[in-house]
């Protein structure tokens, strides 16, 4: 049952705090403070062209579904009703505003509660009142907080991080780049005891291992970023009030990757033709493990996600397709899908299973794919496998449908793995008959072959009748040995259906 659009507004909380008690009956403008949305905490984690986006909003309507669009990519757990990272993130800034109090603006907006916002609190807390830093902007006292064990989770910072803040005029305390205050060496009595020995105070400040303002700086650079699990890019799966939920058509194609032997290389293709013409759809896709996957070093990952930035739109006579790619670990995953329309507002939802069956070393094919579109490129190279639409030597745009007119061009594109170089190829057309029988139609096409990749197109032409057909094809190897597969399609009278996809179970 679809609910009122106003309560997609639920959960933000701080549009809410902008809508007076009796907003239907009033006649003000609607949410002028909506405009400030990006100028308050979310300016912390918020990317660049984020930022960039919503203040090209021109209306209230728009920045309040971009604010929940904002927070469903960064939904840790989609599944469950509350948006975790969200109800940390207000905590904190809550938090902030109640411990640093020694601003005249708001915690939030200090130093430290940027920290605290970003990375929570820290493992310890040393507070020297007493200690006087080298900046003349200091006024005496230096905090410096300590975290243990990479915060956030970085891999770019120590595993013991510093973060040491200096009392400026005003009481206020600022973030440090002295790289005496944020050594793990550092003894704050130390340095200034007069009758300590010379020797130690000399270790305190010279035997800094690495130790300079501009090291400093790069490492709380780094302690002001978003952390990595803030980035994830997840659109939560219920359908959204203000959205008019459709069904998506999608495809997923599956390759071996030269560098990645033990893991597959899944090629997702999802049709966005309804959107031709218009602005691009944010398209978004999740990889959730059924059972626990172990990757090749032994750890094990919850999900993947492919985000909106790494999908690539490639549009052609009225078609539109976006396609991303993910290297995968054998196992049985839960695919879902989901395509935002920022011109309609409505959203796009595909859920299925993808089986990734365990690789072996056995003479074997990809899977082979109709192609809407396919040329040879004039160079090879492994990032190849990596780019969307191309594979090796080939630039292949997969075909949402089996069904063709006559007078179509069939065209095919398949890898061949574990084999011995040269190769033989065969390729019979066969035609069904009405009691079901298959026979061959004409020669078998044959052809010696050098490479894994292949590629072959079947012109038809107005004068073969309707029906169905399939592809045979079969392959051998120097050593003798022989696969085949079968490959089908079908003449119709109609044009191929946006509606009608290919997608299979794997």
């Amino acid at each position: 049952m679809r609910r009122p659009k106003l309560a997609f507004v639920l959960g933000l909380a701080v549009a809410l705090a902008l809508f007076p008690a009796d907003a239907k009956k009033k006649k003000a403008p609607k949410l002028p403070e909506l405009k400030r949305w990006i100028d308050g905490p979310i300016r912390y984690i918020a990317k660049k062209d984020e930022a960039e986006a919503f203040r090209a909003l021109k209306t209230d309507d728009e920045r309040i579904l971009y604010v929940e669009k904002f927070w469903a990519r960064r939904d840790p757990h989609p599944e469950t009703m509350t948006n975790e990272y969200r109800q940390l993130f207000w905590e904190r800034v809550r938090e902030a505003n109640e411990l640093f109090l020694d601003s005249a603006s708001e915690g939030w907006h200090t130093d430290r509660g940027k920290i605290h916002i970003l990375y929570g609190p820290p493992t310890e807390i040393q507070d020297e009142m007493e200690y006087r830093a080298d900046d003349p902007r200091s006024t005496g006292g230096i905090i410096r907080w300590i975290y243990e064990g990479r915060p956030g989770g970085r891999l770019d910072v120590n595993p013991i991080t510093v973060v040491a803040f200096e009392r400026r005029r005003g009481g206020e305390y600022k973030v440090s780049y002295d790289p005496k205050l944020t050594s793990v060496f550092f003894n704050p009595r130390a340095m200034q005891d007069e009758g300590s020995d010379p020797v130690e105070r000399w270790m305190d400040v010279v035997g800094m291992p690495g130790r300079t303002e501009m090291s400093v700086m790069l490492d709380l650079g780094r302690m002001q970023e978003v952390p990595p699990q803030a980035q994830l890019l997840l659109e939560r799966v219920e359908t959204r009030e203000a959205y008019v939920t459709h069904e998506v058509q999608a495809r997923v194609d599956r390759f071996g990757h030269p560098e990645h032997g033990s893991d597959w290389l899944v090629s997702l293709t999802v049709d966005v033709s309804y959107t031709a013409g218009r602005d691009n759809p944010a398209v978004i896709a999740r990889f959730r493990p059924l059972s626990e996957v172990e990757l090749n070093d032994g750890s094990s990952r919850s999900q993947r996600v492919l985000d909106e930035n790494v999908f690539k739109m490639n549009e052609e006579d009225g078609r539109r397709f976006a396609q991303a790619r993910i290297v995968l670990p054998p196992g049985d995953y839960e695919l879902t899908i989901l395509v935002a329309d920022p011109d309609t507002a409505k959203t796009g939802l595909l859920r299925r299973e993808l089986k990734l069956g365990p690789l072996t070393d056995r003479f074997r094919f990809s899977d082979v794919v109709l192609a809407e579109d396919l040329e040879s490129l004039r160079y090879r190279a492994l990032s190849s496998y990596d780019e969307p639409y191309t594979i090796g030597p080939f630039r292949v745009v997969p075909r949402f449908s089996s069904h063709y007119r006559p007078g179509d061009t069939i065209q095919l594109f398949y890898e061949v793995y574990q084999a011995a170089l040269p190769l033989e190829v065969s390729y019979q057309v066969q035609g069904r008959e009405e009691d079901g029988r298959w026979v061959d139609l004409g020669l078998a096409a044959r052809a010696p072959q050098e490479h894994h990749s292949q590629a072959w197109s079947l012109p038809t032409t107005e004068k073969w009748p309707l029906g169905e057909y399939r592809v045979r094809v079969e392959v051998s190897d120097a050593s003798g040995k022989l696969i085949s597969t079968d490959v089908p399609f079908e003449l119709t009278a109609e044009a191929q259906s946006v509606e009608e996809s290919s997608e299979r179970d794997k």
